[in-house]
């Protein structure tokens, strides 16, 4: 449980620090002369927040399969679509207007999502790394500990 809290609030700070970048290219693109305020920094927060509820409540201790993990990765997407459509739109009613900003918006929940995994991917990638260095200099020094006796 520890871990699974650890992994998720590193999922945390990924997603603040993508949806800061994503905020940014889209604002470049679509209204560059549009100035925002201050209450736009805790939207990244807020994201970040919502995005990690999910992975929160659909936490398993048993060991799932692969069908099972995918189909629990493809609820997990839908359901942080789902939650941040909601809270940027469901509060100000739908509208055909904003059917262009909530298609952006769902793509780039989804980029954010994958891009998360593929960071992690390349963290751990890099934790097993060291992990393993540092198991192989404990083994040498073992073994060169058995010579020396």
């Amino acid at each position: 449980m520890k871990e699974h809290i650890k992994d998720n609030l590193m999922n945390f700070f990924i997603i603040v620090t993508l949806v800061n970048i994503v905020i940014f290219i889209s604002g470049s693109l679509m209204a560059p002369e549009q100035n925002l305020t201050y209450t736009a920094f805790l939207v990244p927060i807020i994201d970040g927040l919502l995005g990690i509820i999910p992975g929160l409540v659909m936490y398993s201790k048993r060991e799932l399969t692969v069908k099972q993990m995918i189909v629990r990765e493809i609820i997990q997407l839908l359901s942080i679509e789902l939650i941040i459509l909601f809270f940027t739109f469901g509060f100000s009613g739908f509208s055909v207007e904003k059917i262009p900003l909530m298609i952006t918006v769902a793509v780039s929940v989804a980029v954010v999502y994958v891009l998360v995994y593929v960071i992690r991917f390349f963290l751990d990638i890099r934790s097993a790394k060291k992990m393993t260095d540092d198991l192989k200099a404990f083994q040498a020094s073992l073994s060169a500990g058995d010579r020396q006796e």
